[in-house]
């Protein structure tokens, strides 16, 4: 009877793993419901000596998926699957550069700020966010601040919302 709670578990294990090539839920809800059945029998026959049967599985299913990811990442169609290359900016990737020019700037609301939405600085359309007030369209802004591409204004004294 011991040898079908050790079928069961590999029979799990082994779907678990193909569902990493034939992604869809099938096979992993398979193997999840064949591993949890393995440990229900290896229970129920161990008795007394149940902590131990669990234990031993759990052990098992960590010890299966951490071969399965050393093993996959050295395959071919584990390497397709994994991301190694980065984004360095000599290979040409650039991040949102901050353009502190814009600090101070005066402009138009072309749409109501509240707080998120769109100005209009020297015939430039940029997307900003208010300090947490709503603006309305058409008011004078100032901005405030830049960080990356988010840029913060702020009402004009003497301008109603």
């Amino acid at each position: 009877m011991w040898l079908w709670v050790v079928l069961l578990f590999l029979a799990g294990m082994a779907l678990i793993l193909a569902e990493f090539f034939i992604p869809g839920g099938i096979c992993g809800v398979l193997g999840g419901i064949l591993v949890i059945t393995s440990c229900g029998l290896g229970c129920w026959l161990a008795g007394d000596g149940a902590f131990w049967v669990v234990l031993a599985e759990g052990l098992g299913v960590v010890i299966v998926i951490a071969a399965g990811m050393l093993i996959m990442s050295r395959t071919r169609a584990g390497r397709f699957m994994i991301l190694d290359a980065t984004q360095d900016a000599a290979q040409g990737w650039v991040a949102w550069e901050t353009d502190e020019s814009l600090v101070g700037a005066c402009g138009q609301a072309l749409t109501y700020l509240r707080p998120a939405g769109i100005i209009q600085v020297d015939g430039k359309r940029i997307d900003a966010v208010s300090t947490g007030e709503y603006i309305a369209r058409g008011s004078r802004v100032r901005i405030r601040e830049v960080h990356g591409s988010r840029v913060v204004v702020e009402r004009l004294e003497g301008e109603q919302t």
